[in-house]
């Protein structure tokens, strides 16, 4: 394969990457506000219950750190295909 290969599979990752970056964002963050609102409520519920509030709280942490861990992804892939792009076309096998 030449470099001209990878340099247009590149591109058209990116592309496909950018048009469906808003959608996947947009269902996520449904996804996730539905999710919070439920958990929040779930918090709420546990009252006084020592045990429903733990787990509770447990699961608003894996939420959030769930949440952080898709940002950062979200962030990172972007830059993770330029970059892989770049050195398939610099360095052809």
């Amino acid at each position: 394969m030449n470099d001209q290969t990878f340099k247009s599979f590149g591109d058209v990752l990116s592309g496909l990457f950018d048009s469906l970056f808003t959608p996947l964002i947009a269902v996520a963050v449904s996804l996730c506000a539905i999710w919070g609102v439920y958990l929040g409520f779930k918090f709420w519920r546990s009252g006084g219950d020592e045990g429903k509030r733990k787990e509770a709280k447990s699961a608003v942490v894996s939420f959030v750190i769930g949440v952080f861990v898709i940002f950062i992804v979200a962030v990172v892939a972007p830059y993770l295909i330029a970059a892989l792009s770049e050195w398939m076309t610099n360095n052809p096998v």
